[in-house]
């Protein structure tokens, strides 16, 4: 099983009963599928790039899921079949927590060579803080 994040965008126009419904379908559709769901993000109400299908906003949501490849192209079918839905994409995540997870040793390898660096210097700066005839030979 592989970790997926799928975002889709729907019609402002939908009420909130029936984007609850869509949601719900959605979510079954992916636990049907063998699937685990992790996270549902709703973002709301957010303005698009370009205008799509004459709306100039849309209700974003993200699905973030494990699971195998035939349930992404379940889902997105479904997506494409629904008419509520203007955009939407869906994305590996796997690789993504890799990259995330080595920026965050890179960073603070980065951050405990500079604290090293400075624990070094700090004995020589206090040195240098004090006036010229008190400072220490050696």
């Amino acid at each position: 099983m592989r970790s997926y994040e799928s975002m889709f965008i729907t019609a402002p126009t939908l009420a909130p009963e029936a984007y609850d419904r869509l949601l719900t379908s959605f979510e079954e559709v992916i636990t049907g599928g063998g699937g685990v769901v992790a996270n549902t993000n709703k973002w709301g109400r957010r303005g698009l790039a370009y205008e799509v299908q004459k709306f100039k906003e849309g209700m974003y949501t993200i699905f973030e899921y494990d699971g195998p490849n035939d349930l992404v192209k379940e889902l997105e079918r479904r997506f494409k079949l629904n008419d509520s839905v203007l955009k939407f994409m869906t994305v590996k995540t796997e690789r993504k927590t890799k990259l995330e997870n080595k920026g965050k040793a890179a960073r603070q390898a980065k951050q405990e060579a500079k604290a090293k660096k400075r624990g070094s210097k700090s004995e020589d700066r206090r040195d240098d803080r004090r006036r010229p005839d008190e400072r220490r030979e050696g």
